[in-house]
């Protein structure tokens, strides 16, 4: 069975991506292959924040640069694909996920709560980086995102995002 990849982004994102987005366009999707997206700005650097409806798993994409927006889809995949495989995740479930992401649908954010959560990992993002000894984001990306994925989550069942974002799949791709 095959899903739509559906990227739920902020006015902000969906201006930058030069598209238009409407209620409409939300599909009736399974919220594990739904992903909400958010730009945010750190040191005059464009960085973009993913994360999973379901679980809340979330990974930054950046710096981003104006060319690079129109491979968006395609960043987001491959980002999907990298951070769960750096936190560990077995590389057949991560294909087994990525396969059943058959197409790519933009649409509006659709919940305020992941929204603010998302400022969250922002925030907490930016406290990593002004607490640790690097010049950019990018120099500790993959450290910050395995730092925002064990932060604690409270709607979640499994308090962290990549616990969840871990037994979500496995139970995905044995069904």
């Amino acid at each position: 069975m095959f899903h739509i990849l559906q990227i739920q982004c902020t006015k902000k994102l969906a201006d930058e991506l030069k598209i238009k987005t409407s209620n409409e366009q939300i599909a009736d999707n399974e919220p594990l292959y739904s992903w909400h997206a958010h730009i945010f700005y750190y040191n005059r650097k464009k960085y973009c924040i993913v994360m999973n409806n379901s679980t809340r798993y979330n990974f930054i994409i950046g710096s981003l640069r104006k060319k690079e927006f129109s491979q968006f889809s395609s960043l987001v995949k491959e980002g999907i694909r990298k951070n769960l495989l750096a936190e560990g995740f077995a590389e057949k479930v991560v294909e087994t996920y990525m396969k059943k992401c058959d197409d790519v649908n933009y649409a509006p954010t659709s919940e305020r709560s992941i929204i603010s959560q998302i400022n969250e990992m922002i925030s907490a993002t930016k406290f990593f980086q002004e607490n640790n000894e690097a010049d950019t984001i990018e120099d500790k990306l993959d450290e910050i995102n395995r730092f925002n994925n064990k932060f604690v989550m409270l709607t979640l069942p499994e308090t962290y995002s990549a616990e969840s974002m871990k037994k979500a799949l496995i139970k995905e791709v044995l069904l």
